[in-house]
């Protein structure tokens, strides 16, 4: 599969779950863009608490300056009643290494927030995950066999 020249995104809201897909190499445009239209989408949860599931198997990276406008955005949606954070990454340590940058949990705020991360190399596992702790898409529950 050939990645895109530029990074993609797509956003997709259901039940108490905004689901990222990400895809190619991120700059500083496609981070800043993906904020924006997210912000506006978790304002639909009005506070309540909800969990988001990034998918970053197809994401190749992003520049160094994205990690401060995602961790602000964390930040952000933490304060608008993000709760959870599956990511689910293919093996490997670089791209959990690049994400561990943007964890505001360091953050005392955060922590009493009750905001916890996770990763995963399963999507299921991540869905999985985000249903024990009360985020399902479409407010329904599924089963997982492995």
């Amino acid at each position: 599969m050939r990645f895109p020249k530029y990074g993609h995104y797509t956003l997709e809201m259901s039940g108490n779950m905004l689901e990222v897909f990400a895809t190619g190499a991120w700059n500083l445009a496609t981070t800043e863009a993906m904020v924006e239209e997210m912000h506006v989408m978790v304002k639909e949860f009005n506070h309540a608490p909800w969990a988001a599931l990034m998918d970053g198997r197809r994401w190749i990276f992003s520049t160094p300056d994205c990690q401060q406008v995602i961790s602000e955005a964390i930040k952000r949606n933490i304060d608008f009643g993000l709760k959870r954070s599956a990511y689910v990454l293919d093996s490997g340590m670089v791209k959990k290494a690049q994400l561990e940058r943007t964890h505001p949990a360091i953050k005392a705020e955060h922590e009493q927030a009750g905001y916890q991360r996770r990763y995963f190399s399963s999507y299921f596992a991540a869905l999985s995950w985000l249903q024990e702790e009360g985020y399902t898409p479409y407010g329904k529950s599924f089963s997982v066999e492995t």
